[in-house]
């Protein structure tokens, strides 16, 4: 099943961006949209995934792991008790 687009995104831009994309679609054998759309999805999930990964060498993989067993230090408790933005609910 296809999705329902149901949502917008409205861009200004320069008459030359407008021209490029647009070429760069009709090499592609795709609509504006479709174009668009398939780069710009592709960024955002690169940039998500980039955001989300921690990618550490061996070693600094162990380091992190001798950090995660560690007690907490006065500090880190108080850091562990706070509600954070995500956690919290909205009013």
């Amino acid at each position: 099943m296809i999705p329902t687009r149901d949502a917008r995104l409205d861009l200004r831009m320069t008459a030359d961006n407008r021209a490029l994309i647009s070429e760069a679609a009709q090499l592609s054998g795709t609509s504006l949209t479709d174009y668009v759309m398939s780069v710009v999805v592709r960024a955002a999930r690169q940039d998500v995934l980039q955001a989300r990964v921690l990618r550490l060498d061996p070693e600094a993989w162990d380091d992190f792991m001798v950090a995660l067993d560690e007690s907490d230090t006065d500090a880190m408790a108080v850091l562990r008790s706070r509600v954070t933005r995500w956690d919290s609910t909205a009013p």
